[in-house]
């Protein structure tokens, strides 16, 4: 999908849902949502203004969506359901749906997701870090990650963009080799532990006999690149460069994507705002550039600012009047996107 037919709607998702499959059906790569948690909460757009030497500034508090079920939690999963079963057919067959909840029903909504994709289109559950500083309970552990839910439209097809977060210096310790080529650390190419069994095939290569895990060929091309280390005794590692690698592959525990605070100069006064990197690492993983990418429940539109630095297509849905305001300053001052029509389905 091409820049220019990138999309900003207003009003229920479920409607817009359904009139995008009668044109989009099968080309959605990749779909993120925040949904409602079921916290009974009433959220708002916080805005202060700057103070003087008079006195502070004024916050204002606009009403953005509230998280309250008269019908509770049937009420809630019934929301919830009919929107996960629109949404899946929009996603081309290797497509993925990643959906962010929390301790409220993340555990509820994986099982609706396990009706309505199937339990084997179940990928990841993903524990991202929302918080440094838990609040204190008095009667149990302070809240602090939130769950991210990957699922598959078709997990045979499904496959994962490995992605890499930066070395700390607990990951840097063992490169505590050097030579002219740079920092490495030693690989094991002998059989250790467990895989060292009794019938394990053992040979000797340059003058050490060992239960090599890889073939000799292999061994002999590593040598003529200057990729092995001898040791003292004789003994044989493969050297990994520093500037080969790079970054640690990231897991299913996301503790590196720091919260947007008040601080942070993408903060734009939504409580529920997620952080742009957040949602880059979540479409450089489940797509590539030119894909079409969607989120449903908008907020402040992060998704749209993450895809356009991914060189992906996007489409947003929000129902508050708040949130598209704000997703359409969002795309003027961090995307520079001139003007953007709003669409009502």
């Amino acid at each position: 999908m091409v820049k220019s037919e990138n999309r900003v709607y207003h009003g229920d998702c479920l409607r817009v849902i359904e009139d995008l499959c009668k044109d989009i059906r099968g080309k959605v790569k990749l779909i993120y949502i925040d949904p409602p948690f079921l916290s009974q909460t009433d959220y708002t757009l916080k805005d202060k203004s700057r103070g003087d030497a008079a006195g502070a500034g004024n916050l204002t508090e606009t009403p953005t969506y509230s998280d309250k079920w008269n019908g509770g939690r049937q009420e809630y999963l019934a929301f919830i359901r009919e929107r996960l079963e629109a949404m899946r057919p929009l996603l081309t067959e290797d497509g993925s749906l990643w959906v962010h909840l929390d301790w409220h029903v993340s555990h509820y909504v994986r099982v609706l997701l396990d009706e309505v994709f199937g339990s084997d289109g179940f990928m990841n559950e993903i524990i991202w870090r929302r918080t440094n500083s838990p609040k204190a309970q008095s009667k149990a552990f302070g809240a602090q990650h939130d769950v991210i839910l990957l699922y598959a439209k078709n997990p045979a097809l499904f496959a994962i963009n490995r992605v890499y977060r930066e070395h700390d210096a607990k990951s840097l310790k063992p490169y505590a080799y050097e030579d002219e080529k740079g920092k490495f650390r030693l690989i094991e190419i002998e059989a250790q532990g467990i895989q060292r069994t009794e019938t394990r095939k053992q040979f000797e290569w340059r003058g050490r006999t060992a239960p090599y895990l890889y073939r000799e060929e292999t061994l002999e091309a590593w040598w003529r690149q200057g990729r092995i280390y001898r040791s003292k005794n004789g003994r044989y590692s493969k050297k990994q460069y520093l500037k080969d690698t790079p970054g640690i592959p990231v897991s299913d525990l996301w503790f590196d994507i720091h919260p947007v605070q008040g601080s942070s100069s993408e903060y734009t006064g939504f409580l529920t705002q997620k952080p742009t990197a957040l949602l880059r690492r979540i479409i450089q993983a489940g797509s590539d550039p030119g894909d079409l990418v969607a989120d449903f429940f908008a907020g402040s539109g992060t998704t749209a600012i993450a895809a356009e630095s991914c060189d992906r297509g996007w489409i947003l849905c929000d129902i508050s009047d708040a949130a598209i305001e704000t997703i359409r300053g969002r795309l003027n001052t961090e995307a520079g996107v001139e003007s953007i029509d709003i669409w009502s389905v």
